[in-house]
């Protein structure tokens, strides 16, 4: 039987707009339905809505008030352009300071089981996405670090060292492809540059 869960998407309904992806054909689980499974008991999630009491603009994708948690898909557009990242990193510092703890899942890794640890701190007996057996860098889609700004990239790969199942899988597959479309020698270099970078 094969895995129900698949590459991440903001949304069941992105989810399926988007259809299957075009490097693997693997289907595309919103991250919803990924939130009930981590978090059966919580039923208060709101969708693209400011924080209560908020003078700004910020709306997160996902809110459980019970909680305190935000929960940000970063998808592509948040890893090419450097004003994307710096309005990221003001976006989860504001949200910090309302008291919120602020998880964001770049669009590069799955919410395996491991993933899931390390994000949530939440061991989920259910087994789901398989981060040994699909890479989610493909040329096809066009969501390799060849098409990320250079802050992009570094971003990448910081993010990366959290996952190093992950990285290795993406590696190894980016390694396959076309260098010029994969841009995997960016991504080499960026993570195993010398000092962790913000």
């Amino acid at each position: 039987m094969e895995n129900k869960w698949g590459f991440l998407r903001e949304t069941e309904q992105k989810a399926q707009k988007d259809g299957k992806d075009k490097d693997f054909g693997l289907c595309r689980t919103g991250l919803e339905k990924y939130l009930k499974v981590i978090f059966p008991d919580v039923n208060d999630w709101v969708y693209n809505s400011k924080v209560p009491n908020s003078t700004r603009k910020f709306q997160p994708d996902y809110r459980s008030e019970s909680k305190k948690l935000i929960v940000e898909y970063d998808g592509l557009p948040h890893y090419v352009n450097p004003d994307s990242i710096l309005n990221d990193i003001e976006k989860k510092q504001y949200h910090e300071s309302m008291g919120y703890k602020v998880v964001n899942i770049p669009y590069f890794i799955q919410l395996s089981n491991n993933a899931v640890k390390e994000l949530f701190g939440v061991d989920v007996k259910e087994e789901l996405f398989d981060e040994k057996k699909y890479p989610s860098l493909g040329i096809n889609g066009r969501c390799s670090p060849a098409y990320l700004c250079s802050a992009g990239v570094e971003r990448m790969a910081q993010e990366f060292k959290r996952f190093p199942e992950q990285y290795k899988v993406n590696v190894e597959y980016l390694k396959e492809q076309d260098p010029f479309l994969s841009g995997v020698k960016f991504l080499e270099e960026a993570y195993n540059a010398k000092g962790d970078k913000k």
